[in-house]
């Protein structure tokens, strides 16, 4: 059996090149650029300082306004909170985003919940998490970014859901006790999976591991363990989603030796899965790509929302 390799970044070039004409656009229309603020903490996982700077660096390139904000890992939240309302009260800001994960002692809910909705455009805000859980995706604000990855993933590359097929979601426990990712975990996998098929959330740790797998037509897993999958849980044709990036190593530029360069590995060995799985979206390459354009086009998105509320007394429309 082949397996087929499910690689985000030349559908997320292409989105990219259709954000930043339209932003090129509306910069000459209106005489404006969207602006973006990016708060994160330092310090707690050697992967958030190349985090943040993919993020800043892909903003920067499609022509938004970027502002990036930071606290230490030891900070609390009223720290966080004080940067947080001052990108709110920023009308050159269209955007927010708390790059994740966040500290273990800090509450990530209860951080976005001060993002100015209209501002939070990842669909974590507890009011748009409520409005993707009764309109769908596609019909509120801003599309929750990783379901809307997975369709659009799925969309490019011919993947089809057939009728009575299982998905299983093999997580780290942390995924299920802290209630932020529990909620995100849970509030997108009720919109991933179609409604005339069945899915399980199972933790890593569970003895019966193996056997959720076998059972699985998608197989997301979602793990801080670096290839923990093995080959032989696995059912033949399986499509794995391999979601979480784990920083292996650094190690130096041959280019520019001066340069570090991140080594990442998600969950699954891909080479080892080969020939067993039907299909593959690796990490890195794979889901993550979209998720960043996604992302960025929902910021574009609440620019032009900006744009509409500020010409609605005029009567223009963007």
């Amino acid at each position: 059996m082949e397996t087929k390799i499910l690689n985000g970044t030349a559908y997320r070039d292409r989105i990219f090149s259709e954000i930043k004409h339209e932003i090129a656009d509306a910069k000459t229309k209106y005489r404006q650029m969207p602006g973006i603020a990016f708060i994160a903490f330092e310090g707690h996982i050697p992967l958030m300082k190349y985090t943040i700077a993919l993020h800043l660096q892909a903003a920067r390139d499609l022509g938004f306004n970027v502002i990036l904000e930071t606290c230490p890992h030891t900070s609390g939240e009223e720290e966080m909170v004080k940067i947080i309302e001052k990108m709110n009260r920023a009308d050159s800001i269209h955007a927010i985003v708390l790059l994740q994960p966040v500290p273990k002692h800090i509450n990530a809910i209860e951080l976005i919940e001060h993002i100015d909705r209209n501002k939070e455009i990842e669909g974590f805000h507890p009011m748009n998490v409520i409005d993707t859980l009764t309109k769908g995706i596609y019909k509120s604000k801003y599309p929750m970014c990783l379901p809307t990855a997975l369709f659009e993933l799925f969309d490019n590359a011919g993947i089809q859901v057939e009728r009575g097929q299982e998905f299983v979601f093999a997580v780290d426990s942390d995924f299920i006790s802290n209630p932020f990712r529990s909620l995100i975990l849970r509030t997108a996998s009720s919109q991933a999976v179609s409604s005339d098929c069945s899915f399980t959330i199972v933790n890593n740790d569970n003895e019966k591991l193996k056997d959720f797998c076998r059972r699985a037509d998608f197989l997301f897993v979602i793990s801080e363990t670096p290839e923990f999958l093995k080959p032989e849980w696995l059912k033949p044709g399986v499509c794995i989603i391999d979601v979480y990036a784990n920083l292996i190593k650094e190690v130096a530029s041959k280019k520019n030796p001066d340069m570090m360069i991140p080594v990442i590995r998600g969950g699954v060995n891909t080479e080892a899965v080969m020939n067993i799985a039907g299909a593959i979206a690796p990490c890195p390459g794979g889901l993550m790509p979209i998720l960043l354009s996604v992302l960025l086009r929902n910021a574009f998105v609440a620019f032009k929302h900006a744009l509409n509320a500020e010409r609605q007394i005029s009567g223009q429309e963007v």
